[in-house]
């Protein structure tokens, strides 16, 4: 497997476990929340995860 691929996938899996974690963490809380800090919540984690993939697609696809 290239080494881009690799490290995507790294990165992937790094992401997948992040968000398992968050909601691990906060599957207690969820219940105490009001709809506008679900929708916080849920807001952030795609802004992050699109953060993510657009730092690794600038970092890595291109540079080839």
């Amino acid at each position: 497997m290239p080494r881009q691929r690799h490290r995507a996938v790294v990165l992937v899996v790094m992401m997948l476990l992040g968000v398992g974690i968050v909601v691990l963490l906060t599957a207690t809380g969820i219940a105490n929340f009001d709809g506008r800090s679900l929708i916080a919540l849920i807001f952030v984690l795609v802004a992050a995860a699109i953060t993510g993939v657009a730092f690794s697609w600038k970092r890595y696809v291109r540079r080839s």
